[in-house]
């Protein structure tokens, strides 16, 4: 059970916490989580922390989401050991271009004050830490901007992604250029959420990822190999995304 008051308002020492709560089998494979709101209030921290802390640790494999019902403890608890193939790294961010692209743009429509610090700190984390915490502060960015788009099932779908995503950039993010490329290609985008300018925000997450796609592309060949045949002209998807999603259906 959730009973520490947590005085320190940063996510990765909620994250921390919570993944001590597991691995002591406080909680166990198939436990449910309290809600945002009950542990927001017993940890003493807002629930976009909370939301950041709980994407990490589905970034780790130890939890997953279900939409409509909440937060689980996953039957391993434990990060995959299964290798990510190179050939896979291809559809992987096919997926992502269909996914990531569109959330950009409604995370400048729809992120809020809370979302800028979380994305904020990812950041800054990826342009000082060392290799393996700014890959995982990479993953905490992308994740956050899911978050940010307010759509509860697209947060959920991109989350749901979370462990492959980290596998495979271990993959991209080697071929994607230099660590100040990189970096600054994430200050580009934050910097088009802040200013809720939409449809840079999308161009600039559709550059980043595509860019990456298309080195992959002619350094490893294989990756494509696939059947059907991936396109990743997908531009039309940038303009393609309502302003703001549906009030009611």
């Amino acid at each position: 059970m959730i009973t520490k008051p947590f005085v320190a308002k940063r996510s990765n020492q909620v994250a921390e916490y919570l993944e001590s709560l597991i691995t002591q089998n406080v909680y166990r494979p198939g436990d449910k989580l309290p809600s945002l709101q009950e542990m927001a209030a017993l940890l003493k921290v807002s629930k976009s922390t909370i939301r950041e802390a709980l994407a990490a640790l589905v970034a780790q494999d130890l939890i997953d989401v279900r939409h409509g019902k909440g937060y689980f403890i996953k039957q391993n608890a434990a990060p995959s050991q299964e290798p990510i193939l190179v050939r896979d790294l291809g559809e992987v961010l096919f997926v992502r271009i269909l996914l990531e692209v569109p959330a950009a743009k409604l995370a400048a429509q729809n992120r809020t004050a809370d979302h800028l610090v979380l994305l904020k700190q990812s950041l800054e984390a990826m342009h000082t830490a060392e290799k393996e915490e700014g890959m995982k502060a990479d993953l905490r960015f992308h994740l956050m901007i899911g978050e940010a788009t307010q759509n509860a099932v697209l947060q959920d779908v991109i989350q749901s992604l979370a462990p492959l995503m980290q596998e495979t950039m271990k993959l991209s993010r080697a071929i994607a250029g230099t660590h100040s490329t990189l970096y600054h290609k994430h200050l580009d985008l934050y910097n088009a959420i802040m200013e809720k300018d939409s449809l840079r925000a999308t161009q600039f997450m559709y550059d980043h990822l595509n860019d990456t796609a298309q080195r992959l592309k002619i350094l490893v060949p294989e990756a494509w190999a696939i059947e059907p045949k991936l396109d990743m002209n997908v531009k039309p998807l940038i303009n393609g995304v309502p302003k703001t999603p549906p009030k009611n259906l």
